[in-house]
């Protein structure tokens, strides 16, 4: 008797793993999907048909460190544009590949797929645009250069 139940919960336990691993697999295909968080100043949508397949790699180990950006996805529906589930994305950083966070753990990105992921995305690995720095350096040195010679001026006139 115990040795079939110990058989029975093997056997169930056997049975019930495939189904777990597979379930890590997105449900699609899907209409869109939402990208919202990380750097993102407003979420982005991706217009589908999005298909599922080639989506998810192996499962890996958490990819410590976390990046500083990590990026919200919702996964809507073909059919009423519900929402079909929301995973998190981990950017490749510090030499560690993209990952998905999902309730089942971590699962390596497609090289392919992320790099039409990321394409998507308003920026990229290289970091912020050094636009975002030179604009406002430039900015403050029109504002210091012009104060300095309006200030000239104004003395001069006060002068005579």
């Amino acid at each position: 008797m115990f040795r079939n139940l110990i058989a029975a919960t093997i056997l169930a336990g056997s049975a019930a793993f495939p189904l777990a691993v597979r379930s890590a697999d997105a449900k699609g295909p899907f209409s869109a999907i939402v990208i919202s968080g990380g750097d993102l100043v407003e979420p982005v949508t991706i217009e589908g048909p999005i298909d599922d397949r080639g989506m998810f790699g192996p499962e890996i180990d958490d990819p410590l460190p976390h990046p500083d950006a990590i990026y919200t996805v919702e996964f809507l529906m073909m059919d009423d544009r519900r929402s079909g589930g929301t995973i998190s994305y981990y950017p490749a950083h510090d030499g560690l590949p993209a990952a998905w966070r999902t309730s089942y753990g971590f699962f390596a990105v497609p090289g392919e797929f992320n790099e039409t992921f990321t394409s998507h995305l308003a920026s990229d690995e290289a970091g912020v645009s050094a636009l975002w720095y030179i604009v406002p350096g430039a900015a403050l040195g029109l504002a210091v250069v012009g104060g300095g010679l309006g200030g000239r001026r104004l003395l001069a006139r006060r002068r005579s």
